[in-house]
């Protein structure tokens, strides 16, 4: 049942992120295609209304007549002044284009400095630095010439420069050289994806000397796979098939110097990997990674899911991320080749939008195959090349005033502007109330401005809990401030309370003891305290002098549903932001059914462990096991009330020590009803455990078998009252 809700509540997650962002009156970008197949192609009216993109032929046959048409294109980017860039693979060749998307530049050969004439070989990747970022001034355009294994250097004139070819190392082996993508830092240092490196990010200095292996990724091995190499020879480990890592597929670098890297797999049991990592928000499978200097993974993921494109919970299925790209304000887009969709994330991992469609129609794509951003005026447009059924074609978005207002949003935000930031998520809210990044964005400014109620009340809306637990502290401080003494006096009373109480049961049991005939419910019930300190005596004395009953074992029993009961529905918002809840009836069957197995496994060991204990007795003494863990879970959820999801280990620690005792109290309450050694009681314990997974299984397995027999009965006489 657990997990069904927990499927229920991903889909409806699922359908709220991408309902809510997908829907046809929230598309963040406008589309306008450009056909780059050598025949001129105008653009929309709507697009030359805007005067900002005129309608300007790209006939690429006035500069390359032999080769007008693109051949298996590959990447794209754009300079800092609009210039565009494709590595255009199959014609190995760079085609430059103009912020107007005319031809400007075709690099298809070059002089060494040997005198000798050089053309590429199947480039791939493109990258060029920004001379207003670098720390020298300078601007170079970098090609990954992927079949000659190097990155060849030119500057923005288009003039050869050098070669960097794969450095001198012994940790990097000829064949791992194999340039795919390449991104530069302000320092000129290179971070290059290799087709055949598995070891991570190939680094080198900007002189092009190997300076190591950045973000290197883990290589996960099925369980099975490991079980069998524990029976397979040396010499068959030896030849079998070695895991290796996913190697990373593109790669760029941002302003500030963090690396973005992705990865791209089709084997099942990675994207498996890559499902659960997108579920659980780690970053070992993630196909998304950003990385400091170190090589470190340190992306924000506060988002629903893992930012790592789309979340099928109901499959495996996962995106196919080829490419990544840096926005405004903090922002980053990813392709998903499989679905033609763009996913765009802020800097803290959160959805801001998801758009495109595989087809043929205007804004969809038939295959993207790169994406960059392209600024224009000041104005962030997108463009992806897509390898479409009639050529290859740029595809370009136009932001929409919903996009607009979501970076205004994020750049007041990020200027600490917060009484203007919230005007701009008011006016997100307007066209898309789903939106939780809005609620999230006005709750963080209300905060900032002291405004901690209102603000609770935003952030709850986008079941938010870490600004929601700094509000609610602010708030917890000034109600201490103002009810210090009352606060104090309260707690003295209850703690007075609890230690009279404690010694009323004491004395209460001690004058017991001498007591002659049966016991009272009251004090029989009352032992639990007596035996929880001292479970030697007390399951003793329970067993042989009668001191506790079954209608006493039943009440404890009793009181631990409840408390589980309260559990469920009484945890504060911070343990509980979406306020889930459950029955009395769930937690009666998950109390109850793991204390009839328990009991029923025990006893049928007894036999052959020779136990003293009757079944009466096993249910008496495990009654009274759990003696100590209803208070520990009433207590743990009141503080939940009052205590923020930063400090729930407090809340941890109080359940962990409830389950503890009562284990330990099980365990010796097992040893005296059963007359037990230690190690014999131990044995017993793991072989009732054992026996508590026969049962289950013997349990399944009977009602399966017997809803086929139900099945099969319905079926037969449907069929005779058909042929009858």
């Amino acid at each position: 049942m657990k997990k069904i809700t927990k499927i229920l509540v991903f889909a409806l997650v699922a359908v709220m992120l991408f309902g809510a962002v997908g829907a046809s009156a929230f598309e963040p970008y406008e589309t306008y295609t450009y056909s780059i197949d050598g025949e001129a192609m105008k653009s929309p009216p709507a697009y030359r209304a805007e005067d900002v993109l005129d309608a300007l032929d790209m006939n690429l046959g006035a500069i390359t007549p032999d080769t007008p048409n693109f051949n298996s294109a590959s990447d794209l980017v754009v300079d800092e002044q609009g210039d565009i860039y494709i590595a255009d693979k199959g014609n190995n060749r760079i085609v430059i284009l103009d912020k107007y998307y005319q031809a400007k530049a075709v690099i298809s050969s070059y002089v060494d400095e040997n005198g000798k004439t050089q053309t590429f070989n199947a480039p791939q990747g493109l990258y060029v630095t920004d001379p207003n970022i670098t720390t020298t001034g300078e601007s170079y355009i970098y090609v990954c010439d992927t079949g000659n294994f190097r990155i060849v250097i030119f500057d923005r004139d288009y003039n050869y420069v050098r070669t960097v070819v794969k450095p001198e190392s012994e940790i990097l082996s000829a064949d791992a050289f194999k340039p795919m993508s390449i991104a530069v830092d302000l320092y000129g240092k290179m971070f290059i994806t290799s087709t055949s490196c598995y070891e991570g990010v190939i680094v080198l200095s900007s002189e092009g000397d190997f300076t190591g292996f950045s973000g290197a990724q883990d290589v996960s091995v099925s369980l099975i796979k490991r079980i069998w190499s524990k029976f397979q020879t040396k010499e068959q480990r030896e030849t079998a098939i070695k895991t290796l890592a996913v190697p990373y597929n593109n790669i760029t670098v941002d302003k500030d110097g963090f690396i973005y890297v992705t990865t791209n797999t089709t084997d099942m049991d990675k994207m498996t990997d890559q499902w659960k990592a997108l579920t659980s928000k780690s970053s070992t499978n993630s196909p998304v990674k950003k990385l400091n200097a170190a090589g470190d993974e340190v992306m924000k993921r506060n988002g629903f899911f893992d930012p790592g494109g789309e979340v099928n919970v109901m499959s495996n299925e996962v995106s196919q991320i080829i490419d990544v790209s840096i926005g405004a304000e903090g922002s980053w887009s990813i392709l998903d080749q499989k679905r033609s969709r763009i996913f765009t994330y802020d800097s803290n991992g959160n959805l801001l939008f998801a758009f495109g469609d595989i087809g043929d129609q205007l804004g969809n794509g038939e295959k993207f195959v790169a994406m960059t951003y392209h600024i224009v005026d000041g104005k962030h447009y997108m463009i992806l090349l897509d390898n479409s059924t009639s050529g290859y074609r740029l595809t370009v978005y136009s932001p929409t005033k919903y996009c607009d207002t979501i970076m205004s949003a994020l750049a007041t935000a990020n200027n600490n502007n917060y009484s203007e930031s919230i005007t701009y998520w008011q006016d997100v809210l307007t066209q898309n109330n789903n939106f939780d990044l809005a609620y999230i964005g006005i709750g963080k400014a209300l905060f900032n401005q002291g405004k901690y109620e209102e603000a609770q009340k935003m952030l709850e809306n986008a079941y938010e809990t870490d600004v929601h637990g700094k509000a609610f502290s602010q708030i917890r401080k000034e109600f201490i401030q103002k009810y210090l003494l009352l606060i104090v006096i309260g707690v003295i009373v209850l703690l007075v309370a609890f230690f009279k109480f404690l010694g009323y049961a004491k004395k209460k049991n001690k004058v017991t003891t001498l007591k002659v005939g049966r016991k009272t419910y009251w004090e029989e019930l009352i032992y639990a305290f007596h035996l929880m300190f001292h479970p030697f005596d007390g399951f003793w004395d329970l067993k042989h002098e009668q001191r506790g009953s079954l209608r006493a074992s039943f009440t404890i029993i009793g009181i631990t549903i409840l408390a589980f009961f309260y559990q469920a529905i009484g945890r504060g918002y911070s343990f509980n932001p979406r306020g889930d809840f459950s029955t009395v009836f769930l937690q009666l069957i998950a109390v109850i059914v793991p204390v009839i197995l328990w009991c029923v496994g025990n006893w049928c060991l007894t036999s052959l462990f020779d136990g003293e204990g009757s079944f009466k007795d096993i249910i008496v003494a495990t009654g009274y096991a759990l003696s100590p863990l209803p208070g520990f879970i009433i207590l743990s959820t009141i503080l939940t009330n009052v205590m923020t999801s930063s400090e729930g280990t407090m809340v941890t620690l109080l359940v962990t020590i409830g389950y503890v005792w009562a284990g330990i109290l099980l365990f010796f309450g097992m040893l005296v009803t059963h007359d037990y050694s230690l190690n014999k009681n131990f044995v017993v314990t793991l072989g009732t455990i054992v026996a508590m997974g026969i049962i289950m299984f013997v349990m399944i397995l009977f009602s399966s078998l017997v809803a086929k027999m139900i099945s099969f009965v319905v079926a037969l006489l449907s069929e005779i009252g058909n042929r009858i």
